[in-house]
């Protein structure tokens, strides 16, 4: 086995100046008293003014303090200021009621500076060490918001190093004082008959600064009736007519308003089929804004009488300017040569009325499917009697058993659709699916101690690959062969490779044959002539294959069930060599159990071919006994190692010759491609490719 290389990362927290300029100093620093850790003198005054970079402030901490205690700190002390204002006075070495020192304490400043003055007086009754602390320019956090402040932003508020920038949310843009939302609220034209306009979030508060327009247009012919609903809250003041915000309604002829205050505006018959609504606000004010339902009207067409076998759609309470209708055929008839009519409202000298677009000769015909299509390796029955295929007959399609069987998902019942199209009992107008029975031997196995002559009718999936060597692989489906990437891999000419099924001697005359029209190597193949990963192809055979009790296919692992484990049984089949050097003449089958990845790695350690070391994957598989005698050889390679699904009953195959060291040597094992790991990959290339 190869060694494992681990790396170690050692990650450095380092303190960087950013931003643009330079910062003023200090960035960072150590305070003491005069003399510390030494006593400090008397009569003495030091300060230090401490300044951090615009958008940060000052953040300090002490770690040791030790000052003479007096009341009110009158004598000595440690004072902090944020500009002019006091942030704390200091003295003695514990907090009592009247005096305060720093303790575990951590203290800000209020802006980008920070002043530290530190004053002894004329003498000391004690040995005072002083104090020490640490200071650091520290990110303000602008978007932290004091309780009851106001937010700094309208929606959103991102901080930074040394500042911070606001944001919105879909729907509105920044205004350019930067901090204001104003809503994208212009240029929105409504179509529809009818509809419902409202101020941008009501009934939250409208947004500051904001210009919508908003414009309702239907067809000419219709008039525009605006009715304000729910609350109507848009800010006034008691001396002026809406010189904040205001709401103002134009058409074509006239203009209504400008509205604002909690008075909700009367309804408005605009008598225009344009009408714009023009909301403004300013940068003040938190009021809920206003709600507008419109309809149109327009004289009515009187009501049209759907003729014999016909239903009118859409059926309406009454039909204006431009409503249209058709004329629909009840379910099961059609029209005979023609379209179906349409009709429309139209003006007319002395009011509205319908005209007809296109009438043609009505002429019902009930709807006739036709014959039903016929189904590969299936049969149809009629279950309406005779061969009925008109509107509402029914069918049922079954598959030609025992070796066929129809599709998951499909129960094979069709009905003759109002459509003239058959469908399954789900709608579906696709024909079902006869799959062939996978997994069934009609012979069953022998149990026997090494390896053994396979019979008529056992392995009926095993397929033998003859071209420039001898393989191995299983049938899927009835047009698919499973094998080994590493067996096909050489082969240049598919023409010349000979696939072969129903057959037990190798020699014999009598079998089925098929032939390769494209052949698909995994796209991870890797094989360094000692190493094999992802060692699995799929064969695409130009015709399916006559299914029988000698021809039948494997069945994949089910993804939820059939997976295998360690000391499964499983039974590898082929005409590779034997315990002689020689090649099988006859099918060849033996029993192995399946063996742990531990087991098995322990088994390949130390181990090389070619000088290169020998490895083992999660793609892999080891079957095998620790005494040896038996095992596939040169020759099964791409062959199956299947498994009987306990459940189903049913053969699947759970893993491919791929390779080993020798041939059932004592304490080694034959490795073969783990299948489960592949069902994706096979799925799709066959969807893809069929």
């Amino acid at each position: 086995s190869s060694p494992t290389t681990r790396l170690s990362l050692l990650l450095a927290m380092v303190l960087q100046q950013v931003g643009c300029g330079s910062w003023p100093e200090p960035l960072f620093g150590r305070l003491t008293s005069p003399g510390f850790p030494k006593v400090y003198p008397n009569n003495e005054e030091q300060s230090w003014n401490l300044i951090a970079p615009p958008g940060y402030r000052i953040r300090l901490y002490f770690t040791h303090f030790n000052l003479e205690l007096s009341y009110l700190c009158e004598y000595d002390f440690v004072k902090l200021y944020s500009g002019d204002k006091l942030l704390a006075t200091l003295c003695g070495q514990e907090s009592t009621d009247t005096e305060q020192a720093p303790g575990n304490h951590t203290f800000h400043s209020a802006g980008s500076n920070l002043r530290v003055a530190f004053r002894s007086d004329f003498s000391n009754e004690k040995d005072f060490t002083g104090f020490e602390a640490f200071y650091a320019a520290e990110d303000i956090d602008e978007c932290e918001v004091p309780p009851g402040a106001d937010p700094i932003c309208d929606h959103h508020c991102h901080n930074h190093l040394g500042g911070f920038y606001c944001s919105c949310r879909a729907g509105f843009r920044l205004h350019k004082d930067k901090r204001t939302c104003s809503a994208l609220c212009s240029g929105q034209v409504f179509t529809e008959r009818s509809g419902v306009i409202m101020s941008p979030d009501y009934p939250q508060a409208y947004p500051k600064l904001s210009s919508c327009n908003y414009r309702i247009q239907v067809e000419d012919g219709f008039s525009v009736i605006l009715e304000f609903e729910d609350s109507f809250d848009v800010e006034t003041h008691p001396e002026s007519l809406c010189p904040y915000d205001v709401l103002k309604i134009k058409t074509d002829k006239e203009e209504y308003g400008p509205f604002c205050g909690q008075t909700s505006p009367p309804k408005i018959n605009t008598r225009s089929h344009i009408v714009d609504i023009i909301f403004i606000t300013d940068d003040s004010g938190d009021h809920t804004g206003w709600k507008i339902r419109y309809l149109t009207t327009a004289l009515p067409c009187p009501n049209p009488i759907a003729p014999p076998h016909g239903q009118i759609t859409p059926v309406q309470p009454k039909y204006i300017l431009k409503d249209h209708f058709s004329i629909a055929c009840e379910t099961g008839y059609h029209l005979q040569g023609g379209s179906l009519p349409l009709l429309a409202c139209r003006p007319f000298p002395f009011g509205y009325t319908f005209f007809m677009l296109f009438l043609p000769r009505l002429h019902l015909l009930v709807v006739d499917c036709g014959p039903p299509d016929d189904l590969r390796k299936g049969r149809v029955t009629y279950i309406t009697g005779g061969e009925v295929t008109t509107y509402g007959a029914m069918i049922q399609y079954s598959c030609a058993g025992p070796f066929y069987a129809m599709k998951m998902n499909n129960d094979g019942k069709y009905r003759c659709g109002a459509d003239g199209f058959w469908k399954s009992s789900k709608g579906e107008n696709s024909l079902p699916v006869c799959e062939p029975v996978c997994g069934l031997m009609s012979q069953r196995l022998v149990r026997v101690f090494g390896g053994r002559k396979a019979t008529v009718g056992q392995f009926p999936w095993q397929v033998m690959l003859a071209g420039e060597s001898l393989a191995g692989g299983a049938l899927l489906y009835d047009n698919w062969v499973l094998t080994a990437a590493h067996a096909i891999h050489a082969q240049d000419d598919l023409s010349t490779l000979q696939i072969r099924m129903g057959v037990l001697n190798r020699l014999s005359s009598h079998y089925t044959e098929a032939w390769a029209d494209a052949v698909f190597i995994h796209e991870g193949y890797t094989h360094d002539e000692a190493n094999f990963n992802n060692d699995i192809a799929l064969i695409k055979l130009k015709n399916h294959v006559e299914i029988n009790s000698n021809v039948t296919p494997i069945c994949l692992p089910r993804k939820n069930g059939s997976h295998v484990n360690t000391n499964d049984l499983g039974t590898v089949s082929g005409w590779g060599r034997t315990e002689r050097n020689l090649r099988a003449r006859h099918l060849m089958y033996v029993e192995l159990p399946v063996v742990d990845q531990q087991t098995c790695r322990a088994a390949f350690e130390n181990k090389s071919s070619g000088g290169k070391p020998l490895v083992l994957t999660d793609n892999m598989i080891c079957a095998g006994f620790p005494s040896g005698g038996k095992d596939a050889c040169t020759g099964d390679s791409g062959g199956p190692l299947a498994f009987l699904d306990p459940e189903t009953k049913t053969w699947f195959v759970g893993g491919i010759v791929s390779w080993g060291v020798g041939c059932g040597e004592a304490n080694q094992y034959g490795v073969y491609t783990n299948v489960i790991n592949y069902i994706p990959w096979i799925e799709n290339i066959i969807l893809n490719n069929s």
